[in-house]
């Protein structure tokens, strides 16, 4: 019993460790980045300079953890990448600036998704427009 959970701390460790040298990678890629062209990229996909910042340098929750929540709930994110695009980067935007990125993954490894839905998830508004449309379920 022991050994799984030193196991467990050492591949959190390390997982901890590669998030942090992307984080590092990001940031640094992004000051290497004339400020035009900085504008131009976020202009590509639809966000200002500081949101691409944000999103660029942030804890894994816009690539993990809302697509995570969006499944347990029933939606496609892929499908919602491209059927609603501006929905699906706002709410990427809107992941990347929440404090709650522990306790969510917390939630869903547990995969208790309501906890964050009617407490923390600041998204849980607009997933809740998306999964009631005309009183069915949206996959």
């Amino acid at each position: 019993m022991m050994v799984e959970h030193a196991s467990d701390f050492l591949t959190r460790l390390r997982q901890g460790w590669r998030r942090a040298l992307s984080n590092r990678r990001a940031i640094n890629e992004m000051a290497a980045c004339p400020p035009g062209e900085l504008r131009r990229i976020a202009s590509d996909v639809g966000l200002s300079g500081n949101d691409l910042r944000r999103l660029c340098c942030t804890h894994n929750g816009p690539s993990e953890l809302l697509p995570h929540r969006l499944q347990l709930l029933g939606i496609d994110p892929e499908f919602l990448r491209h059927a609603a695009p501006a929905t699906s980067r706002d709410l990427a935007r809107v992941c990347a600036s929440c404090k709650a990125s522990r306790r969510c993954a917390h939630d869903l490894a547990r995969g208790d998704v309501q906890a964050g839905m009617d407490g923390y998830c600041l998204n849980g508004p607009t997933i809740d427009a998306l999964t009631v449309r005309d009183g069915r379920s949206v996959q």
